[in-house]
């Protein structure tokens, strides 16, 4: 407030003084054409004042009219002066407001109740996280994220030790902090009923694998299928031993309250990798996101579970930055992948004559080394030329 009162206060001022300014130009331009007509006509025989008085009035007005445009002059440059301080604070303003609004507060909470606008049903994620820094809270918690105009909300419910105990068991985990950034969907808007959905789910696997009737690793494929027995050494109807071969078992039905995005299921992301796994790429789920990895050329790209390509992720730019996971998987589908030896074929040979003086390339194993002379850095390459 003091700021921008004493801003008016300079503006005023500056304001002022090119009023004075002007006006002095005009009083000056009139004693100077006074003073010059009263010399003249003592000039010419018709003496109204001295000869010298007319002379110091001309003087006068001439002074008073380089004063006035002086004045001009500072006044100009101190109102554009001024003009580019306001706008500058302006501009601080709006990209204060800007900032702040950008900026969401982060609140914790563990709600009650939750309602959504829309009756369409809405599939949350949730995810076990530790929040050390925040005093409320104590050990593990589930949780997810709300976003608000102007704050995120942190939806949560804390894990008592049998929650931990029922999670280790269906991510087949013994440490409980590996249990963080494990993650599930549900069609549920709350923690606490979200979790214990979860649980329900796969009451029947974790009573199986409790029992120790079943060797575990014949069940993993098992949790949350609505087909599974789980006692008296009967895993199901179908496959009363299990299932024991590689992949997802083909008669699987998950549990109807299980919320599954496009790409969650195992036997999605098996089918996926059977069209690409030729061409040397691979779909792994990887704590929430889909890893499609290039093994060929040693690049990690990351989706959701809905397939939409995640902003940290590396970019195949041909494809653009909007293009989804099909899109992907298309393109590595139709990959030709062509190994090329530039150690064999003599290509290295033949690169370091050309940079003779430039750079020195070395070969060591499977490595291809450039080291440049002009700067420290060095490129390493594949023998097949991929960086």
């Amino acid at each position: 407030m003091l700021k921008k009162f004493a801003f008016n206060c300079l503006r005023n001022i500056n304001a002022t003084f090119g009023m004075v300014s002007l006006t002095a130009i005009g009083l000056g331009a009139i004693a100077t054409f006074s003073g010059l007509g009263l010399l003249y006509l003592a000039r010419g025989g018709f003496p109204i004042v001295e000869k010298e008085r007319s002379e110091q009035i001309a003087y006068i007005g001439n002074g008073a009219i380089v004063l006035g445009f002086t004045g001009i002059i500072f006044a100009s440059l101190g109102g554009a002066f001024l003009s580019i301080v306001e706008e500058s604070e302006d501009t601080n303003s709006s990209r204060k407001t800007a900032k702040i609004a950008d900026t969401k507060l982060l609140v914790f909470t563990k709600p009650e109740s939750f309602e959504k606008s829309d009756g369409l049903p809405f599939i949350y994620t949730y995810m076990v996280m530790n929040y050390e820094g925040n005093s409320d809270l104590k050990g593990l918690v589930v949780c997810r994220f709300e976003e608000e105009p102007y704050r995120k909300l942190l939806l949560y419910e804390e894990l008592r030790s049998y929650h931990i105990d029922d999670l280790a068991v269906i991510y087949d985990e013994i440490d409980p902090d590996r249990l963080i950034g494990q993650t599930f969907s549900s069609y549920k808007p709350l923690p606490c009923e979200a979790l214990e959905e979860h649980l329900d789910i796969h009451r029947r696997y974790l009573n199986a694998v409790n029992s120790e009737e079943f060797n575990s690793c014949y069940l993993q494929v098992c949790a949350g299928c609505k087909l599974l027995h789980g006692a008296n050494k009967i895993v199901c109807g179908i496959h009363p031993h299990g299932w024991f071969q590689d992949g997802c078992c083909p008669d699987k039905q998950w549990d109807e309250r299980k919320a599954l995005f496009p790409f969650e299921d195992d036997a999605v992301v098996e089918n996926l990798n059977r069209e690409i796994s030729s061409n040397q790429a691979n779909i792994y789920k990887f704590y929430g996101d889909l890893i499609l990895w290039d093994e060929y050329a040693n690049r990690r790209f990351s989706f959701s579970y809905s397939g939409i390509l995640l902003k940290h992720s590396d970019k195949l730019l041909e494809l653009g930055t909007e293009v989804r996971l099909l899109s992907y998987i298309q393109y590595f589908r139709t990959r030709n992948v062509v190994v090329f030896d530039y150690v064999k074929s003599g290509q290295v040979s033949e690169f370091a004559k050309e940079l003779k003086g430039i750079a020195q390339i070395e070969v060591d194993g499977d490595e291809i080394s450039i080291f440049f002379d002009i700067y420290e850095p060095c490129h390493r390459f594949r023998r097949d030329g991929v960086a």
